[in-house]
């Protein structure tokens, strides 16, 4: 399956791939000192070995073959490429998304709306946003996808999704943003959040201000 999607942002390229091939099928496309990666090489489950060829696929799509990708001691990706300097990555069952940016530390995530979010949203919304999603499928996946992305972009570790990183209210049926704020040591910083919906999942990106 090829690229389905791709968002361009201000500095940035979003890009959307659906997981269809098998690690066999998409091994193809890659040379014997890619498959060498150590990173590919520790995976023994098949699903593993394509999240990690289709990302890079992926990537190769969005901005050429000549980049690498290292992970800091915390796990986040970091990008090596002429032009892009920032990456943050997704999966779901059945996608993998990529935001790219020249400038600007990103997050981005993907998920499900048909994912049980019911089961774990005491652990991931505070008391007023419990109340305001109530039985929403399409606000418990937005929020879960929101706090990931924000997670996903902070150089914090150890955060509290529920204490620390609130959404304010908006209508995902009317609005194409919306915004949060994420509490630490006595500071506060401000997002502004973009999304959408398809396929019967959400993804929501963000990005640092400069």
């Amino acid at each position: 399956m090829p690229l389905i999607k791709a968002i361009t942002v201000p500095g940035g390229l979003i890009g959307i791939w659906q997981m269809t091939e098998t690690s066999s099928e998409l091994s193809v496309h890659f040379s014997q000192q890619e498959l060498e990666n150590p990173e590919f090489q520790k995976y023994s489950f098949e699903n593993r070995k394509v999240e990690w060829l289709s990302t890079r696929t992926l990537i190769k799509q969005l901005v050429g073959p000549d980049f690498s990708i290292a992970y800091s001691d915390a796990r986040r990706p970091m990008l090596t490429h002429h032009k892009y300097k920032n990456l943050s990555i997704s999966h779901s069952r059945y996608f993998v998304t990529v935001f790219v940016h020249e400038k600007k530390t990103v997050g981005i995530d993907i998920e499900d709306l048909s994912r049980n979010y019911a089961a774990v949203m005491k652990r991931y919304l505070s008391d007023e946003e419990l109340v305001f999603v109530a039985n929403n499928t399409k606000l418990q996946c937005l929020y879960w996808c929101a706090k990931e992305a924000i997670f996903k972009l902070i150089p914090h570790e150890g955060v509290e999704f529920r204490e620390q990183i609130h959404i304010s209210p908006f209508n995902p049926d009317l609005d194409d943003f919306f915004s949060a704020h994420f509490k630490c040591d006595g500071e506060e910083f401000n997002f502004q959040l973009q999304f959408q919906i398809f396929e019967n999942h959400g993804l929501v990106w963000v990005t640092a201000k400069q």
